[in-house]
């Protein structure tokens, strides 16, 4: 069961830097969002375009759970344990904002709260 987890983790930091290396601040493709415990998202702002499928890779940095959700989109990724990631996708179909937040009680009311851009 570890070494399984081990290679996941192996596979999606490689996949990470092979994303990274393409450039590009917040690429539709893919992209890591940190949760962490200040109560803050890093990036707090994501782009992306409709139709095109957004590939999220959320990295809890902090000792408490946090996870990732958007509810006009139906995406909820987590929960998230400390320490740990989880990953999840999903193809917006109409363009607008949408905010995305921990909804860990008392989280989203701190201010761990983020916004998606999908443009047309």
């Amino acid at each position: 069961m570890k070494t399984k987890h081990f290679q996941f983790i192996l596979i999606a930091a490689l996949l990470a830097l092979t994303l990274a290396a393409c450039g590009g601040s917040t690429p539709p493709s893919g992209t890591t969002v940190k949760a962490m415990d200040t109560f803050k998202f890093d990036p707090a702002a994501l782009t992306g375009k409709v139709g095109e499928t957004i590939n999220i890779t959320l990295d809890n940095e902090g000792v408490l759970e946090h996870n990732f959700v958007i509810t006009e989109l139906n995406v909820s990724l987590g929960p998230v344990p400390a320490g740990q990631t989880a990953s999840g996708s999903f193809t917006p179909s109409a363009a607008g904002a949408y905010e995305y937040f921990c909804d860990v009680p008392g989280h989203r009311e701190a201010g761990m709260v983020g916004a998606l851009t999908v443009n047309p």
